[in-house]
This record gives structure tokens, C-alpha cells and sequence, in this order.
């Protein structure tokens, strides 16, 4: 087995990596998209400039890239400092009423001791009937572990302890650190990819062929665009002029979401990639806590079978929650393929065999 120590060592590398290459990759996305695509497009435009135009250009391009690098690292910095109170804030977390939840708040302590945590994580409630639970935090001794009202509702006292020794072990190993990384820097790319969802929503109704009429808000006729033209002169450059710029705006957004989209799905597969066993060891280091199998497997079981789904159940977030919440049918398979590992580990798939005959 990897020492603990290398193994954190190893996780605050691939922290640092991943910020540094999200930063510089999302930088040259933009540049690309807000910069270099216009420029390049101005050109046949612009094309008697000569080389003159391509000198400018390049610096433009590369000073684009640096002012761009640096906000992004600044936003980066922000983002990470502020990622407990991020994710809080976007699932609308609380702070849990210990006397409402005694058994859990006396769980999280116990195994926190046993784990040599100096203190125990702070704890959330989320108000969702889902069960499901995470853990986040840059560094293990500011974590924070929060537990959906389903979960606290539907699940034992022994089964909650269970949840909380598997995520209590990805606090210590360090695993946290990525996740909570990746959720955190995800928010600005979210917010764009959501506002512009919003938009097309609003814009698509224009489409329609009932658009021209007056109670199909935000379209435009194009017939009153034609009279509009007709003022600008005998002949139609005013008008080709204005179409040619909305086209080139149209452009230039067009290619700026993708450049979001693109980044936003290199960032969740990179993540699902590193994080792919990260479930597996932190089921068996949590074992290590708990040493009782039983619960392990039934609170892993119930979990996979159960409504796992936090807000939008987007993949970017499954890196922080004790099971994914995206539930696609692929995380299903790979869920399967968890609980079946961690009865193969434990050795119990008699006691597997039992759960599923029990229902």
C-alpha cells in the first residue's frame, strides 16, 4: 500500500497541477475565443493593413493572454481560499443543530479521534430528500462534511457512521483536495454555460412561426429590420454593414461558449479520471476506521440503489460526495462495480449475496 504521507504529498501535486494547467488552459480557451478568432476574422477584412495588422495582432493576442492569465489566477486564488463557503452556498448547506442530530455530531467526533484529525470537520445539513453526503475542504484540518436530510432520515445510526469513516478517510488521505478544487473552480464556468442555457431558451421561441406575432416577446420581424435599412441610403451597405456586425457578434459568442463548454468538459473527465479509485481506497481506509463490514457494505448498497441526485446532479461535483449524483448509467455501472469491489475486499459477498436476498 502507498504510505499515507506519499499519498498526500501526491495529492497536494496534483492539486497544484491542476490549478496551474485549469488557469493556463481556460486563458488560451479565451484568448482564442474573445481575441484571436475576431482578429483573425478581421482580417479579410482588414487584409491591405499588410504586416503591420499581424504585428499588432500578435501583440494583442499575447497581451490578451497575460491580462487574462492573471485574472484567471486571481479568480483561481479567490475561488480556492472560499471553496468550503462556495459549495455551502451552492447547495445551501446550514450549519447542523447538534441537538437535533446528537448520534451523527458524536460519529463525526469519535471517528475524526480515531482518524487523528485534531478536530472534527465542520457539519452541514442540506434540506434534500436525496441520501447522499460529502466531504470538502483544501486542507484536512479546515474540512467540512455535510449529510443530505434523506440520508439522516433513512439511514442507521451504524450506517451513518460508515459514511462519515469513508469520507472522514478521504479528509485524511487528502482526496478532498482535488474535488474540492474542481467544484470550486467549476462555478465561473458553470454561471456561463447556465446563462447562456437561459438565453438560447428565451431566444428560441423566435424560431417559431408564430413569432411575427405580438405576444411572442424578445423577436424581431425581420421586415421591420428591412424598413429600418431603407433609411440609411439608396443603397443597402448601411444595412449589410449592421447585419455584418450582429453575424460577427453571433460569431464571437458562438465560439466563446464552446471554448466554456470544451473547457468545462475537459476539467469534469480530467477529474473523473483522477479521482477514479480514489472511491475504492477511501471505502477500505475508511474500513480501517470503522472495522465493521457490515455497515460498510449496507450503507454502500442502500446509497447505489437509492436517489443520490444533489441539485443538478452536475459530474463536476462527484468528486466531493460520498456517491456521484449525476446518475448517469455509466456512474451506475461504476457504483456496481464499487459496493462489488468493496465485498470482494472485506471478503463478505456472502453477506452481499444476503442484502440482495433480503431486498
Amino acid at each position: 500500500m502507498q504510505p499515507l504521507w506519499a499519498r498526500v504529498d501526491a495529492n497536494r501535486a496534483k492539486l497544484s497541477a491542476f490549478v496551474v494547467l485549469f488557469v493556463l488552459g481556460s486563458a488560451a480557451l479565451l484568448v482564442a475565443a474573445l481575441v484571436a478568432t475576431p482578429g483573425a476574422l478581421l482580417s479579410l477584412v482588414l487584409h491591405e493593413a499588410g504586416d503591420s495588422y499581424w504585428s499588432i495582432y500578435g501583440i494583442v493576442v499575447l497581451g490578451a493572454f497575460a491580462l487574462l492569465l492573471l485574472a484567471g489566477s486571481l479568480l483561481a486564488a479567490v475561488q480556492l481560499a472560499n471553496a468550503e463557503d462556495w459549495v455551502r452556498n451552492r447547495f445551501l448547506g446550514k450549519p447542523i443543530d447538534a441537538a437535533a442530530a446528537p448520534d451523527l455530531v458524536r460519529v463525526v467526533s469519535d471517528i475524526s479521534i480515531a482518524a487523528g484529525l485534531g478536530q472534527p470537520p465542520q457539519l452541514l445539513v442540506l434540506e434534500i430528500d436525496s441520501e447522499n453526503a460529502f466531504a470538502v475542504g483544501t486542507v484536512r484540518t479546515r474540512a467540512t462534511i455535510g449529510v443530505t436530510r434523506g440520508m439522516l432520515e433513512r439511514f442507521s445510526a451504524d450506517e451513518l457512521r460508515a459514511v462519515v469513516a469513508t469520507l472522514v478517510a478521504r479528509i485524511v488521505a487528502g482526496d478532498i483536495m482535488f474535488g474540492t478544487a474542481l467544484a470550486a473552480l467549476m462555478g465561473p464556468i458553470r454561471a456561463v454555460r447556465e446563462s447562456r442555457k437561459a438565453a438560447g431558451g428565451a431566444v428560441s421561441g423566435c424560431a417559431d412561426s408564430g413569432c411575427g406575432d405580438p405576444g411572442c416577446n424578445g423577436c424581431v420581424d425581420l421586415g421591420d429590420v428591412g424598413d429600418g435599412c431603407s433609411g440609411l441610403g439608396d443603397d443597402s451597405s448601411g444595412c449589410g454593414s449592421l447585419v455584418a456586425v450582429v453575424l460577427f457578434v453571433a460569431l464571437v459568442m458562438a465560439v466563446t461558449y464552446a471554448a466554456v463548454v470544451t473547457a468545462a468538459w475537459i476539467v469534469t473527465l480530467w477529474g473523473r479520471a483522477l479521482n477514479r479509485a480514489s472511491y475504492e481506497k477511501a471505502d477500505a481506509e475508511g474500513m480501517l476506521l470503522l472495522k465493521d463490514p457490515a455497515p460498510m457494505v449496507s450503507a454502500l448498497r442502500k446509497a447505489i440503489r437509492s436517489s443520490t441526485q444533489v441539485a443538478d446532479g452536475d459530474q463536476s461535483y462527484d468528486g466531493i460526495f460520498y456517491a456521484p449524483t449525476s446518475g448517469t448509467p455509466r456512474i451506475e455501472r461504476a457504483e456496481q462495480a464499487r459496493f462489488e469491489r468493496l465485498c470482494e475486499v472485506l471478503g463478505v459477498e456472502g453477506l452481499q449475496a444476503e442484502l440482495q436476498e433480503n431486498g
